[in-house]
């Protein structure tokens, strides 16, 4: 039934043939049953080698543990998703007797199963293992062989499978390592900056800052929401090339492999990720091999995991990786010794204040703690909405947070100013300990306030203040991971399409962004859902390129082009041609070059 309410609901596994599904299921059984065994290996050695009724009594009871709580957590699943598909309440909504309720629901189903299975398993040592006929002798052996090709097949045919062999540039000895702290807030509109020139001094600190760093007056993001620009901006990679747009996306085969975090981790830096675990998260998109802790999950800590990783395919990893998650999210919850988040409801609805203070602290802690050169990825969720929960209102004084209506202009200000203030804290901690010349302090944005077709901040400085300087060409998020390697002297990889802003940029370079189609949302516990996934342009449901100040948007589905300015765009456009002909031919062989069928945009190509 588990299997079934992921196979039916928009997510990672939609896209894979009926086979693959029904192969996902027989694998993540088996590698269950088989794991369940091995851990009870002592006591079947103990079993074959004593007789004694007692000790084979308490033997039996160990012996159906596993079985118990698999059949009892499943079942817990199974009743949540109903509850919650039909009624719109569950575990995650439970509190206080009712966590206890379930906790003594879920304790009494298990002694019910228990007896179940203990009467199951004499049953068959009774009908069976006694005094077997020829047929039944041969049930274990074949059980065994199932198991083991159910568990070998998709490991021996991952045909996309990762490899580091190849993935990273030429190893050299660096001369020069200094700490990387890149800093993304959610949802920052350039537009609504004193740094880009708004009349209220929303960040008094960036603006201070900016003269001493490489500053770009017109960046753009590669995709509509999170996910994806986030993917984008550590892959340097388009999302119309990894195929990450939004949270039932993953990373697959080189992909997995291929990005910023792993180059760096290669040549010793440690990598730490502190975002939004549920929707910026690097474990969550299959980045592999990039960092040492992603929001406080370590894959040293679970080599079994990792293993586990290497050899499957994603689509088979990340079903057992979501059974596991959803079975300990709510078996934490209902015994108190966790709180399970609505992830949804924090994302759409944002009741209540991110945790972006404690993710600052850790931060900071970790200039202290390692000897090796630290890959700080940090994202700033309070600016995120659609309500906002600053500490200190200024741009807002006078207005009672707890009765916001959603996108407040004010309390979007002051939590922008909030922001700012971070990154002046961040940069005074630099200083403290006499890092500001050993460090690289890049600042930025995933996406503009929902989501519109306008500039993002972008400054990064670098120690002693190289490169200082303004850029007015256009750049965008996939850039920032090629300007990283140029200036480490490590040479970027031809995987990453991204361009150094170190370098002569190409003029006029046309900004491709990826955006979702349609979407709804469940009013009960927020969920986005998107539409299934179908060829010929999958989960893509719009696609925009900037050439110069001006935007064309493509939709999809309908098959209709719009256009329109950027607005208070820095820089010239001089001798810079567009029009709708050539937006159109720069959509689509963009599609082409990463192997998509582009046959039914010839209707917009020949104009009839």
């Amino acid at each position: 039934m588990e299997w079934v309410f992921i196979v039916t609901k928009p997510s990672f596994i939609n896209s894979a043939s009926f086979l693959e599904k029904v192969f996902i299921f027989l694998n993540t059984a088996s590698l269950l049953s088989v794991f369940s065994i091995f851990c009870l290996v002592p006591f079947i050695i103990l079993y074959a080698f004593q007789h004694s009724k007692k000790v084979n009594s308490i033997l039996g009871v160990i012996f159906s543990f596993f079985p118990t709580i698999i059949l009892t957590s499943l079942i817990l699943l199974m009743v949540d998703n109903f509850t919650y598909t039909v009624f719109k309440f569950g575990i995650v909504s439970s509190k206080g007797i009712i966590r206890i309720l379930y906790a003594g629901a879920f304790t009494g189903l298990g002694f019910v199963i228990n007896r179940k299975v203990l009467n199951f398993t004499k049953s068959i040592e009774r009908n069976y293992l006694k005094n077997p006929n020829r047929y039944q002798k041969l049930i274990l052996p074949f059980l065994a062989f199932f198991l083991s090709v159910c568990i070998a097949l998709p490991i021996v045919f991952n045909s996309n499978a990762g490899s580091e062999e190849g993935i990273f540039p030429n190893r050299a000895d660096l001369s020069k390592m200094p700490n990387i702290i890149l800093i993304t807030g959610d949802g920052i509109d350039a537009s609504k900056l004193s740094l880009y020139g708004y009349e209220k001094d929303t960040t008094p600190f960036l603006k201070a800052l900016s003269s001493q760093s490489l500053f770009a007056e017109n960046a753009f993001s590669n995709a509509q929401g999170t996910v994806g620009s986030i993917t984008s901006m550590l892959t340097g990679k388009y999302p119309a090339d990894t195929r990450v747009l939004t949270t039932s996306d993953i990373l697959r085969g080189d992909d997995a492999f291929q990005h910023l975090p792993a180059i760096l981790k290669n040549y010793g830096y440690f990598t730490v990720q502190l975002s939004y675990s549920y929707y910026a998260d690097a474990y969550n998109v299959n980045i592999q091999n990039g960092f040492n802790e992603a929001n406080g999950r370590s894959p040293q800590k679970s080599r079994l995991d990792t293993y586990v990783a290497s050899l499957l395919p994603a689509n088979y990893y990340y079903f057992i990786q979501q059974v596991l998650s959803r079975v300990s999210d709510r078996l934490g919850h209902i015994f108190f010794l966790k709180d399970m988040a609505n992830p949804y409801l924090q994302v759409t609805e944002a009741p209540e204040k991110f945790d972006d203070l404690q993710k600052l602290d850790y931060a900071i802690s970790l200039l202290n703690k390692t000897e090796k050169p630290l890959f700080i990825h940090l994202h700033w969720m309070g600016t995120h909405g659609p309500k906002y929960h600053p500490d200190q209102q200024f741009f807002s004084a006078g207005q009672n947070p707890d009765i916001q209506e959603k996108f407040n202009a004010n309390l979007y200000l002051d939590s922008i100013l909030e922001f700012d203030r971070a990154v002046a804290i961040i940069f005074k901690e630099l200083e403290n300990r006499n890092l500001q010349d050993n460090s690289i302090l890049i600042v930025a944005s995933d996406h503009t306030q929902r989501w519109s077709l306008a500039r993002l901040p972008l400054i990064i400085r670098f120690p002693h203040s190289e490169y200082s300087k303004i850029i007015t060409e256009n750049v965008q998020n996939m850039d920032i991971a090629p300007t990283l390697l140029d200036y480490l002297g490590i040479e970027q990889p031809s995987w990453m399409d991204g361009q150094s802003l170190l370098t002569n940029l190409i003029k006029n370079r046309p900004i491709f962004l990826m955006e979702i189609g349609r979407s709804s949302k469940d009013l009960a516990n927020g969920e986005i859902t998107y539409p299934e996934a179908k060829p010929p342009f999958f989960q893509f449901g719009k696609i925009s390129v900037i050439i110069c100040d001006r935007w064309y948007q493509l939709n999809l589905e309908k098959l209709t082009l719009t256009d329109g300015n950027i607005n208070s765009r820095n820089g010239s456009c001089s001798n810079q041609k567009s029009d709708k002909t050539i937006a159109i031919a720069l959509i689509v062989d963009h599609f082409r070059k990463y192997g998509f069928d582009t046959s039914s945009l010839n209707i917009l190509e020949t104009g009839k």
